[in-house]
């Protein structure tokens, strides 16, 4: 089920209108997100992705308020925040926990829907991706940011939780 960045060229574009895109893992420059990145390898082992039972929060307490949990439901499709760090809910501006991924469009009109085109992304490639850039936090004005977005799987076969570290820093001057 492997998809390039190609394949979802409009999710990319739409989302560009933050100026937002895609980022090559080998990039990442904050030190969370490539902190996160290497401790899901370590638990994945050769396996494409590690089960959400063996993600162990003690490794990565201190990163709480830039980690976001989302569950992948798959028949229909659709996305649910199961866990939202402090910085996430900056980000949205509100507190979306339980509620699904789509549902910020109604606190930031098209957010919601940036967010579940590039999370189903995600979850239907089965792999890690990162993305960077610039947007408009709701309670911070301007800020630039990095995340890293890594598939989970309870049987091995499909995505059923995404884990998410982001980190936002603000646009001196803006």
């Amino acid at each position: 089920m492997t998809q390039s960045t190609e394949d979802y060229r409009d999710v990319v574009e739409l989302a560009g209108a933050e100026t937002v895109a895609f980022r090559r893992l080998k990039d990442l420059r904050e030190p969370l997100c490539i902190h996160m990145l290497e401790y899901w390898k370590s638990v994945r082992g050769a396996r494409a992705m590690p089960r959400p039972d063996e993600m162990d929060p003690i490794k990565f307490a201190r990163f709480m308020p830039n980690l976001l949990m989302l569950q992948v439901n798959w028949e229909p499709f659709d996305l649910t925040y199961r866990l939202l760090g402090e910085d996430i809910v900056s980000a949205h501006g509100a507190n979306f926990r339980g509620r699904r991924v789509v549902e910020v469009d109604e606190h930031k009109q098209g957010f919601g829907t940036i967010l579940f085109d590039f999370y189903k992304f995600v979850a239907e490639a089965g792999r890690p991706y990162a993305a960077a850039g610039s947007m408009e936090y709701a309670g911070r004005g301007h800020v630039t940011f990095e995340g890293v977005y890594m598939p989970l799987s309870i049987g091995g076969e499909r995505t059923d939780r995404i884990l998410g570290a982001s980190v936002a820093r603000p646009v001196a001057g803006a």
